[in-house]
């Protein structure tokens, strides 16, 4: 799914910047069985910015329905202060559960289940 998103970005006079994510319909209901939800829509732009290397940090994030219709559209400000480096937070989101392997998935469950006994 990262692959078939389309990012648009419109710099505001603030020198913040909004993002725009086009990504298809079907590929999104497919990993969140049609969940169309805030938290969703921030699990795929962090994952997508951390893979960027970009460093904004995302806020009032909304996922709509796309002007196509075979298309979801995530928005949202990205802010920039000083440079300063965005850490993310490693922890497993929707997106990255439903498209692991099962014999991976495992694994991972078990060890997070065993790293807070």
């Amino acid at each position: 799914m990262i692959n078939s998103i389309m990012d648009t970005r419109v710099r505001r006079e603030d020198g913040h910047y909004h993002i725009f994510l086009k990504l298809p319909k079907d590929e999104y209901e497919l990993i969140y069985d049609g969940n169309y939800s805030t938290e969703n829509a921030a699990d795929i732009l962090t994952y997508y910015l951390e893979m960027r290397g970009d460093d904004g940090k995302p806020k009032n994030i909304v996922i709509k329905q796309s002007e196509k219709p075979d298309m979801v559209e995530i928005q949202a400000d990205l802010e920039y202060y000083d440079n300063e480096h965005t850490d993310y937070n490693k922890q497993l989101g929707n997106f990255f559960i439903n498209i692991m392997d099962p014999k991976d998935k495992t694994e991972w469950f078990q060890k997070r289940f065993t790293e807070h006994k």
